[in-house]
Parts: structure tokens; C-alpha cells; sequence
């Protein structure tokens, strides 16, 4: 508090000062926290090595990162707010490979956009390994349009990631949602090449290239008269599109702004 004070002549200046700090935390040194954190050499391992370790240690390490970072950075506000979006593109690490890859999720996605633009952190998180193994995106395929494509991911981006239960969605929206992001899988850790796990990938025999219908606009369908790289192009990009039409729509601001606000103020 006492530091606070003195970044300005009035306790308003003094705290407007802080935030214009805490709103700028890459110019705010933390090398004390950075040092303390240093004792947790498993958050900074590279995805494939991540996989040499017991989960339990994994686990142990990032809460304890967190409550390390909590109490000695001067990044407060950033702290804050990876633990905002954390709860927020929720992931339990005990399920399936996720034991290892939360913690590349935590550091590529959460860290890396939690005070950055909201499009940016939700297609990260989309695409993260971590994400697609807890809300089965990696076995959302359609190799044969009698199959079902898989919703979960789906509907927790259009309940919880975005525009929210009352966000004027349909069970039909879900559907097309899931359709829209077929063919994205990751290597899991039993699957060769192993120097490969984790690895996030677009299979186009997996992907439903027909027509799809998002909150009332029109995604076109992949024509059957183009190269392979065109067609995977194309496919890939309706991932792009999805998290375009769910980021701009109206609805998607309430919940978002609701949760800030219930955070930072009541």
C-alpha cells in the first residue's frame, strides 16, 4: 500500500498510476517471481519432454507456479486474470493426456493471451491439446456422413466459452458448430511417431465438407473439384469462421462482461 501511494501526489493519482502499470506487466520487472518459479523446472519443458514425468508432479508444480506468482509478482492484475480465464476454458488434468498437456496449455494459452484480445485467447484454446483431449474435439470426425459428429466441444464454446446459456442458440447451432470443426485431432502419447505426441492436426477424411448453417449465416461447403491442399485449406479455415460469427455476435459480450464485473467488483 505503501508503494502504491508513493506513485502518486493523491491517493487517485497514486492508483490510477498502479493500474496504467498493471495494464502494461511486460514493463513491470518480476524477476523475483520469475526466480521463485525457476524451482519449478516442468513448466517450461517443451511439450514432448513433459511426457517423461509422473502427472502428480506436473499437477503439483503448476498449482504451486500459481501460488507462487500470486504472492511475489508485481504482475498482479495479470495474475488475476490467468486465473479468470483458467476458470473460465476450464480443463481437468485428469483426464486422459491431459495430465501432461494442461500444462502447455497454461503457458501457450492462458499466460500468453490473458491480457490480450479475447479472439485470440479462444482460437489458442480451441486448438490447444489440452482442450481437444478434455472436450473430445480430437474424436469429433465424420469420416461417413452417417455418423454423429461429437458436440461437446461444441456446446461448451457456444454455453460457457462464449455467448452463454441464454446467448439465443440452438440445439441445431450445436450441431453445425461440431460439424464445422471435424477433422481436428492430437497425437496422443500411445501413438506413433512418439516423437510426435501432442501434436495438433487437420485430417480432411475426417472432416465434414458439406454445407453448414452457424446462428443464422451460411458456411459453404468444400468443393469436391480442387486440389487436396485447397480443399484442407478450406476445411481448416470453417474453425476460423465459427469463432469469428460466435466472437462478433452480440451475445457474446453479456456473459463475458458479467463475469469481469462479478470479479472486479461485486
Amino acid at each position: 500500500h505503501a508503494r502504491v501511494c508513493k506513485l502518486g501526489a493523491t491517493p487517485e493519482q497514486a492508483a490510477t498510476a498502479y493500474l496504467e502499470q498493471q495494464l502494461n506487466p511486460e514493463k513491470l520487472d518480476d524477476d523475483e517471481a520469475e526466480y521463485a518459479v525457476r524451482r519449478f523446472e516442468t513448466l517450461a519443458l517443451p511439450l514432448g519432454e513433459l511426457f517423461e514425468y509422473q502427472e502428480d508432479l506436473l499437477q503439483n508444480e503448476l498449482m504451486r507456479g500459481a501460488l507462487t506468482r500470486a504472492v511475489w509478482s508485481e504482475r498482479q492484475l495479470y495474475e488475476v486474470m490467468v486465473q479468470f480465464w483458467s476458470d473460465h476454458f476450464n480443463i481437468d488434468p485428469s483426464k486422459g493426456d491431459c495430465k501432461w498437456l494442461k500444462v502447455v496449455d497454461d503457458r501457450e494459452v492462458i499466460r500468453r493471451h490473458a491480457l490480450g484480445q479475447f479472439p485470440d485467447l479462444l482460437r489458442a484454446s480451441a486448438l490447444s491439446p489440452a482442450m481437444l483431449w478434455y472436450l473430445d474435439g480430437r474424436v469429433n470426425h465424420r469420416g461417413n456422413l452417417a455418423a454423429k459428429p461429437n458436440e461437446n466441444y461444441a456446446r461448451e464454446l457456444l454455453e460457457l466459452h462464449t455467448l452463454g446459456l441464454h446467448g439465443g442458440y440452438t440445439q441445431k447451432d450445436v450441431m453445425e458448430v461440431a460439424r464445422c470443426l471435424t477433422g481436428w485431432t492430437v497425437r496422443a502419447k500411445d501413438q506413433p511417431p512418439y516423437f510426435q505426441i501432442g501434436k495438433v492436426e487437420f485430417k480432411l477424411s475426417q472432416h465434414d465438407c458439406g454445407s453448414k448453417e452457424v446462428l443464422g449465416q451460411m458456411i459453404p461447403g468444400v468443393p469436391t473439384d480442387l486440389s487436396h491442399g485447397q480443399r484442407e485449406h478450406l476445411g481448416q479455415q470453417e474453425l476460423d469462421r465459427v469463432l469469428e460469427i460466435v466472437t462478433s455476435h452480440p451475445a457474446t459480450a453479456r456473459p463475458l462482461s458479467t463475469k469481469l464485473c462479478q470479479r472486479f467488483i461485486a
